[in-house]
């Protein structure tokens, strides 16, 4: 099978409260099979995404690619959420940008799809399961909950379990009620899971999505109750 890319930028802006981090590494696939992370830089804290081009420079340096550089990245990866608003926004925007620049293909995949061979494969040794659940905290009291065919914003107040035994993984796993879970340890995805769901959506076995941040809750920003300012005259 031929090498759809050689060289893969890898960001991720996505968690959110307590876990919230930014991530950027470059990856390339291994000679064995699978991907090779061959330089990660990361930061932690709620400001952190913020940062995500910072991250992206200094993996990029180590990697020898890039800027000054004689090789480009060939493929940019970027995880459009569920997850942080203003870490999606960031990040997404950071891999647009630099996707054009190097006149690379940009592809976005979801934190499911990432860990779906892993999660799929939990499910098969598990016995009898309806699927899995993979929950990741959000704000308010709110959790997203994903699952192969989507994913959804809930209310931990108002969650009403799935009928059935299902595996639940994330890192809000075990605020969600479910009844005869089978917990994972799978939680965030790595770079190498990123890097492999990516080159799966470039080859079509993933179906198409835009590399746009996913944002299951909608904006703490609200317009002013009466309303916005007339523009200057």
């Amino acid at each position: 099978m031929s090498v759809v890319a050689e060289r893969i930028l890898v960001l991720d802006g996505s968690p959110a409260g307590d876990a919230a981090a930014g991530m950027a590494a470059c990856v390339t696939p291994s000679p064995e099979g699978g991907y090779t992370v061959l330089s990660q830089t990361g930061a932690a804290g709620k400001q952190a995404a913020e940062g995500i081009g910072l991250l992206a420079a200094s993996a990029l340096q180590q990697a020898g690619w890039g800027a000054g550089h004689a090789v480009q990245p060939d493929l940019v990866a970027v995880v459009t959420g569920p997850g942080s608003f203003t870490g999606l926004r960031a990040s997404c925007a950071m891999a647009a940008g630099y996707a054009l620049g190097a006149g690379c293909p940009l592809v976005g995949v979801t934190r499911g799809e990432a860990l779906r061979p892993e999660l799929d494969a939990q499910c098969a040794s598990s016995g009898s399961v309806n699927g899995w659940l993979l929950v990741t905290a959000a704000r308010r009291g709110r959790v997203f909950v994903e699952r192969a065919e989507g994913v959804q914003a809930v209310a931990l107040a108002d969650w009403s379990p799935l009928p059935g035994r299902w595996v639940l993984a994330g890192d809000a796993a075990a605020s969600l009620p479910v009844e005869d879970a089978v917990f994972s340890a799978l939680t965030q995805p790595t770079a190498t899971q990123i890097a492999a769901a990516a080159v799966a959506r470039l080859t079509g076995q993933l179906a198409p999505r835009d590399a746009l941040p996913l944002y299951v809750d909608p904006p703490e920003a609200k317009l002013p109750a009466a309303g916005l300012r007339s523009a200057p005259v």
